[in-house]
């Protein structure tokens, strides 16, 4: 019996042995010949830097009376000297028959509209603001909030309203319309906006070459007004960023770069750069300057961005497809059909594990996007059959 267990012993390790080697010569032919490729793309890598800071316009306040008053342009309109901008009431509930009376207004002519229905208004009207609000167009943020409310929240909207009936509801209300004492008017040709923040007097001239802490205590505190919206007079308006004065060093007055707001206002703008200020610290305040999408910007202060200081578009590689010969120049081998091709390379940036090379659009151009670039392999050169 001992002896029989002996020899179930010796041929089980003798098993084991041969199933050890077979796997470790496998695994070593697999290494020697491992080869590995990976197919050339085209890759955009920004270099940005982060910032922080106020957006400053020229801008001028409509008076106020303390009563109650309703904007009767939209939020970003542009807006000519003498022309009606909002309606001061005597009372809260003056302005409550006229927000009831405005919001009845867009609800008449929603349903009056050819083929509309109580599905579809309610579509459009959430398509539309899902629109606005990732466009980042704020001018009719107000007016579709208002008739999502009433076509969707109000509550003849789970029974289906009846025109006739919000007619006569208009009519009532608006022959009844007493309390109404001024009208505000345009003493400028402008950018209408009800936001008022209290900082409208502060002026671009007097961010030029202004630091870091400075500009934080020029809006520390905003002045007490009151005011029934105010007017930005000028297309031009200005955004003072506090960034990293190293990364600011790379900047120069004059150069026109791009500028992506995040946060309230989410776009991208081409600025220029007006000034670049005296460090204090680790920062310094860059001003950005534009002449356009004011009215989106209107009702903004205080907001965060990223400037892009460069942008590279090249072929990604990885590192270590690279190979580099004995003059110093770099190169990576391609598989055009069944054999290894050298390219030449020029390395434009390095993203992570990779790095972006210029390539060509070009057919007869052998690096170019949708080419096969070999990343590993044993033995290569120029020619070698891979396939």
């Amino acid at each position: 019996m001992k002896r029989t267990d002996f020899y179930m012993k010796v041929i089980t390790a003798v098993l084991f042995l041969a199933v050890a080697c077979y796997i470790g010569v496998y695994v070593f032919k697999a290494a020697l010949n491992s080869y590995t490729t990976t197919p050339a793309i085209v890759f955009t890598v920004e270099e940005v830097f982060p910032a922080y800071g106020y957006i400053v316009r020229t801008e001028t306040l409509l008076d106020d009376t303390g009563a109650a008053v309703l904007p009767i342009v939209g939020d970003g309109e542009k807006v000519a000297s003498g022309q009606a901008v909002a309606v001061e009431y005597t009372s809260g509930r003056a302005l409550e028959t006229a927000s009831e009376i405005r919001t009845l207004r867009l609800r008449i002519a929603q349903l009056e509209a050819p083929g509309a229905s109580a599905e579809s208004i309610c579509f459009e009207n959430v398509t539309a603001l899902s629109v606005a609000v990732h466009s980042g167009d704020l001018r009719t943020l107000d007016e579709l909030s208002i008739c999502i409310e009433s076509s969707i929240f109000s509550e003849d909207a789970a029974s289906g309203p009846q025109l006739p009936d919000l007619k006569k509801r208009l009519e009532a209300l608006e022959s009844s319309t007493a309390g109404m004492m001024n009208v505000y008017y345009a003493p400028v040709s402008g950018v209408f906006s009800q936001i008022v923040d209290g900082f409208e007097h502060v002026r671009p001239a007097a961010l030029s070459e202004i630091m870091p802490p400075d500009l934080m205590d020029l809006f520390k505190s905003p002045a007490a007004v009151k005011s029934a919206g105010k007017l930005v007079t000028e297309f031009q308006w200005y955004y003072a960023a506090i960034m990293d004065a190293a990364d600011a060093a790379k900047l120069s007055p004059g150069r026109q770069i791009a500028v992506q707001f995040s946060g309230a206002y989410h776009a991208r703008i081409d600025m220029r750069v007006e000034s670049i200020g005296r460090r204090e610290s680790s920062e310094c305040v860059v001003l950005f300057s534009c002449d356009r999408s004011v009215h989106d910007v209107a009702p903004l202060r205080y907001i965060r961005a990223d400037v892009v200081h460069n942008i590279v578009t090249g072929i990604r590689v990885p590192k270590e497809a690279i190979h580099l010969d004995d003059d110093g120049v770099r190169f990576v081998y391609l598989q055009t059909g069944v054999r290894a091709e050298r390219a030449d390379v020029d390395i434009l940036a390095e993203y992570g594990d990779s790095y972006l090379v210029a390539g060509s659009s070009e057919a007869w151009s052998p690096l170019r996007e949708g080419a096969t670039i070999i990343v590993k392999a044993n033995g290569l050169f120029d020619g070698k059959v891979v396939a």
